[in-house]
């Protein structure tokens, strides 16, 4: 009778300890997902802004006369097409801020068209909040539009094809300026956040501040006989521009292809080295660890706040990354099959999703569900330890006591 409630004493007790010393881990939200294209269209690519998604869409086979920028309301879920193209033309470049979206439309590119039947690029500005668009340049030569807040930049036409013209936009006033002159490679490229807009060159990645008027060089390229190193994508936001860094050794032990992510702050001029799988800072080294080699990263993004990328291994599927770089926190949301183009904000995201071996793009709008998680710090023994410990105490002096007992 003794031994049984001895060991019926010891094993509550020793449960005791186990429950209340342990320290439990808080799962991740989770994300809710949503496909918000339709089946009969490809999606493109897609951007979103509050309460707003805009998005660029077309048939599936190549004819980019059938491209539409469509518009989703995320609460109503009403889907409406706000730019069609008009004849030998195409609509691209979609973009969202607050109660704007912008768009332009240019003509198709065909070397047996007529020229003469065709109009001037332009760029569209939309009202979310009035349901109307309009044409703000006048000239009729602007492309790749970009908007942030209450301003627009646009690329003019270049006589060189070296020196882009930068034109800068007030929906408030109405009123245009060309600000700079910039060598760009990639017009689609070039972002706008703020005061800055950073681009692509031959050269290599460069941010441009309105406000002095001057160019920074984020990374220059290097092209030499063993390897080389250039700028393979980028996004900018807030304090941030994140870029993907894509190397190629020819010869030596280093020999093959691999990507590295850096972290450029704006206020600090401080670049950090980023670990693809984990979000954590690294030591600038002269290549990625072993295991790091295999990762497939791609597509680099920001809200400002926190920043992100795709990464896979070897599978079908993908690993979005989010990362808070000064909270120091992340998080990652496990996609069936492969991701482009994320677009962050705040806790919600769009991306374009295809499943092998279909091309046909969807996309996936994603809200970060709301979930309650209790927590308990892992530090010093608190009262609950305290209650477990004197259980197990008490329980071995009973044991003393029935043994020195005759």
């Amino acid at each position: 009778m003794r031994r049984t409630f001895f060991t019926t004493v010891c094993i509550a007790a020793l449960f005791i300890v186990l429950v209340l010393c342990a320290t439990p881990v808080s799962a991740d939200p989770g994300w809710v997902t949503t496909s918000v294209s339709e089946n009969t269209t490809d999606a493109l690519g897609g951007k979103i802004s509050g309460e707003y998604i805009i998005s660029l869409a077309g048939a599936e086979e190549i004819d980019c006369s059938q491209n539409r920028i469509y518009l989703h309301a995320v609460q109503t879920g009403e889907r409406t097409i706000i730019g069609s193209p008009s004849a030998n033309m195409m609509v691209t470049g979609p973009d969202i801020s607050a109660e704007y979206a912008v768009w332009f439309e240019t003509p198709i590119d065909d070397f047996g068209m007529n020229e003469t039947s065709t109009a001037p690029s332009r760029v569209y500005l939309y009202s979310l909040r009035n349901g109307s668009a309009e044409i703000i340049d006048a000239p009729g030569t602007a492309e790749w539009p970009k908007i942030d807040g209450g301003r627009i930049i646009w690329l003019g036409e270049s006589a060189d094809l070296f020196n882009i013209p930068i034109f800068l936009y007030d929906i408030g006033t109405g009123k245009s300026e060309q600000v700079c002159e910039l060598p760009v490679d990639d017009p689609a490229g070039v972002l706008f956040d703020g005061d800055h807009i950073a681009y692509l060159n031959s050269e290599g990645l460069y941010l441009y501040s309105l406000e002095t008027r001057t160019n920074t060089t984020i990374f220059r390229n290097v092209f030499g006989n063993k390897s080389g190193s250039h700028v393979e994508s980028y996004a900018l936001g807030g304090d941030y521009l994140i870029y993907l860094k894509h190397t190629v050794t020819f010869e030596g032990p280093d020999k093959g292809t691999f990507d590295e992510l850096y972290l450029y702050l704006l206020s600090t001029r401080e670049k950090r080295l980023l670990d693809p799988a984990t979000g954590t800072f690294l030591e600038p080294s002269k290549t990625p660890a072993e295991d790091k080699k295999d990762l497939k990263i791609s597509s680099p993004f920001t809200d400002g706040e926190r920043i992100g990328w795709i990464y896979s291994e070897n599978t079908p599927g993908s690993t979005i990354l989010l990362c808070d770089p000064e909270a120091g926190t992340g998080e990652k949301i496990s996609v069936d099959g492969q991701v482009d183009d994320p677009f962050l904000d705040g806790d919600r995201m769009v991306w374009v999703e295809t499943h092998f071996p279909s091309f046909h793009g969807d996309l996936i709008y994603a809200q970060k569900s709301i979930s309650v998680t209790e927590t308990v710090p892992a530090s010093a023994p608190g009262f609950g330890t305290g209650i477990g410990i004197v259980a197990l105490l008490t329980a071995m002096v009973l044991l003393a006591g029935r043994r020195t007992k005759p």
